[in-house]
């Protein structure tokens, strides 16, 4: 992965993390802490932004998996905005988008 961002608290509950570049074992073992730290310190409603990412593996798809469970453990959720390309396409052929709340904006996660 190139690069990652955290955007500041918006008025609603959710955070969103901006990734750009390739969601692969790499980037993962790369994320895994900082997400911890963020989550700990903004709270589990978590919107990762994928409108940057032009590839995911199956330990990025992993990672999805694992953390929207453990967002919803502690009471929250994980949404997706504007997945596309390769990375839209392993969603589906995986039926996760039935898993993860995928919307085209970061606005739409106050619908």
């Amino acid at each position: 992965m190139e690069t990652w961002t955290a955007q500041p608290s918006s008025p609603t509950r959710w955070w969103v993390l901006g990734l750009r570049g390739e969601l692969d074992l790499h980037a993962v073992r790369r994320l895994r802490e900082p997400l911890r730290t963020h989550i700990e310190a903004r709270g589990p409603w978590l919107a990762i932004d994928l409108s940057e990412v032009r590839f995911i593996d199956t330990t990025g798809v992993g990672l999805l998996v694992r953390l929207v469970h453990t967002l919803r453990q502690r009471d929250g959720d994980l949404a997706l905005i504007a997945p596309g390309g390769q990375v839209l396409r392993i969603l589906r052929w995986t039926n996760l988008t039935r898993l993860f709340r995928v919307l085209d904006t970061a606005d739409a996660l106050d619908e």
